[in-house]
């Protein structure tokens, strides 16, 4: 039950991802689902659901992948949704928090263009990763 209920969470706070144009990796958090349910596998327990060539899945293990995924899944949304150059906190150490989601809603904001070329080079992933964290100081230097 509680593996239903966090999962629900899950999806509401997908769509208020995708509501408020938060970007995720949305692939990326289906392997990691898949993974983490894989490996709570190898540790059967409760009633066995499946059985193939010795490989049991069981109800337990099935539920305790899930859970452990939905958790860490949920926190990566949750955290997409609360870091936000809007959140204002009181107090010095709420400015000094306000101004480090800034900076990380700056740096996050786009991906780094690829240039097309076959062999990343390193040179330019690393100019261009210098040019937007000269872009985000600038940007919070003024303020």
């Amino acid at each position: 039950m509680k593996v239903i209920i966090l999962w629900s969470l899950i999806f509401i706070m997908a769509i208020l991802c995708l509501t408020f144009k938060k970007r995720t990796g949305w692939l990326s958090l289906l392997f990691l689902t898949l993974g983490i349910t894989l490996f709570s596998l190898l540790t059967p327990e409760g009633k066995l659901l499946w059985q193939f060539h010795g490989f049991r899945i069981t109800l337990g293990a099935l539920e305790a992948g899930l859970f452990r995924a939905g958790i860490l899944i949920f926190l990566q949304l949750l955290s997409k949704l609360i870091i936000s150059s809007k959140t204002k906190l009181p107090g010095k150490a709420g400015a000094f928090v306000n101004q480090v989601f800034g900076i990380y809603e700056k740096l996050t904001a786009s991906k780094i263009p690829y240039t097309g070329e076959k062999k990343l080079k390193i040179d330019s992933l690393i100019k261009s990763i210098d040019d937007r964290l000269i872009s985000a100081w600038n940007d919070f230097e003024n303020l």
